[in-house]
């Protein structure tokens, strides 16, 4: 005769490991799915091919952003108590200009920051068009060249 207990511990010891397989399939499923999704994450981010772009001119399209937009008096301006100029070419690639590389350039990341604090032109002078910020980014990508 079969002692009821040790049946419903038996069972219960089987449910468990069962559960626990279960359990264990899952997470390393869901860690499939977390490398998974990673990878793909990763993968998506390419590279813009700035070489297949027309030119973007420093004197005629860039210049002319910046000088409307950010050298006001009390900005970047040539004033003495501006830490960062932008009134010329030289003073534009010293103020965090990285050639061929737009993500790593200052003057790119304040007019694409969602941090108030950092965001150029602060209020209460409008934001660059999206155009406009396009066009920095592609002379940036392109070598930042004085043409």
């Amino acid at each position: 005769m079969l002692k009821h207990t040790k049946c419903s511990i038996n069972v219960f010891t089987f449910t468990h490991i069962i559960l626990i397989m279960i359990l264990n399939s899952y997470f390393k499923l869901l860690k499939l799915f977390s490398f998974v999704f990673l990878l793909v994450l990763v993968s998506c981010k390419h590279k813009a091919n700035f070489s297949e772009l027309r030119e973007v001119s420093y004197s005629q399209e860039i210049a002319p952003i910046i000088n409307s937009n950010c050298t006001f008096s009390g900005c970047h301006g040539d004033s003495v108590f501006q830490e960062f100029k932008l009134t010329n070419y030289d003073k534009v690639i010293n103020a965090g200009v990285t050639a061929g590389a737009p993500e790593k350039s200052e003057l790119y990341k304040v007019l694409k920051t969602l941090n108030k604090e950092e965001i150029m032109p602060r209020k209460p002078y409008a934001p660059l068009s999206e155009k406009q910020i396009q066009l920095i980014y592609v002379w940036i990508g392109q070598g930042a060249k004085n043409n």
